[in-house]
């Protein structure tokens, strides 16, 4: 479960298993470098993410992070690569790794992170997937890019789904719902399960967690290896696009080997 702190919160099932993963909330401060917040003091986020490295004793480790683009593009940190920043031609939205001194850090302002952990193979994870990357299927590039690099068996994957927008506020239009239909199938259980309309609006609500969690069951995830927040983004407790606008920074999920 992802439990509550007082500037993050963390997935229990990881931490029993020497795996620190953490989403933070909107007092840790903004944390991505290219999200600035109007007249914010100038490197705040790099002595954000500073201080979180120091909060868990992480401060000699190096710190992983891409310019994010919304792709399903996810790169594997090995024991041969000496570059950790990736800028936005890049094209990156997720890293694996195996190394301990390693701390990956991705960015949010309401869309999903997916944390990963292959208990067998000591392999870690975390990948950004607003709806975006959600409709480019980032869920089954990234478990296709673990078992291709660390031949992993899905059913050895520990996943925590959260912290996103919930369905309650994720409002959008039908070219969107049906972008999604078309490619997915109007009556299969993603989009059943995954939008509701709204009479009141006449518009279409989308659930990126729960498709994600049909993607995760049907790839071959155990449902007793899933971990999903219902916490909202939305809430003031987080950075928020859709109830800040430009005006929000981000969060960051975080993933290292304790």
């Amino acid at each position: 479960m992802f439990v509550e702190k007082e500037n993050y919160f963390y997935i229990e099932e990881f931490e029993k298993l020497g795996v620190k993963a953490i989403y933070t909330k909107k007092n840790a401060g903004n944390m991505s470098d290219y999200c600035p917040i109007e007249n914010q003091i100038e490197g705040i986020q790099k002595e954000n993410r500073k201080k979180l490295l120091e909060q868990f004793g992480f401060e000699n480790k190096k710190s992983v992070m891409a310019f994010q683009t919304h792709s399903a593009n996810v790169f594997v940190i090995d024991e041969n690569t000496t570059k950790y920043y990736y800028e936005k031609e890049c094209d990156i939205d997720g890293f694996l790794t195996k190394r301990k001194d390693i701390v990956i850090f991705t960015f949010y302002a309401d869309c999903l992170p997916i944390f990963v952990y292959d208990k067998k193979n000591k392999v870690i994870g975390v990948w950004h997937s607003g709806w975006p990357g959600t409709f480019k299927e980032m869920m089954k590039s990234g478990l296709d890019k673990m078992k291709e690099i660390y031949k992993t068996n899905l059913k050895d994957v520990l996943m925590g789904l959260g912290i996103g927008m919930q369905q309650k506020y994720y409002e959008v239009g039908i070219e969107f719902y049906e972008k999604f239909s078309d490619k997915f199938g109007k009556e299969t259980e993603f989009i059943k399960k995954s939008f509701c309309w709204n009479e009141n609006t006449k518009k279409y609500h989308f659930d990126n967690t729960k498709f994600n969690e049909i993607m995760a069951l049907k790839l071959g995830i155990l449902k007793e290896n899933l971990i999903i927040s219902n916490e909202d983004t939305f809430d003031p407790r987080f950075h928020s696009y859709r109830r800040e606008g430009k005006m929000s920074g981000r969060a960051t999920a975080m993933i290292s080997f304790i």
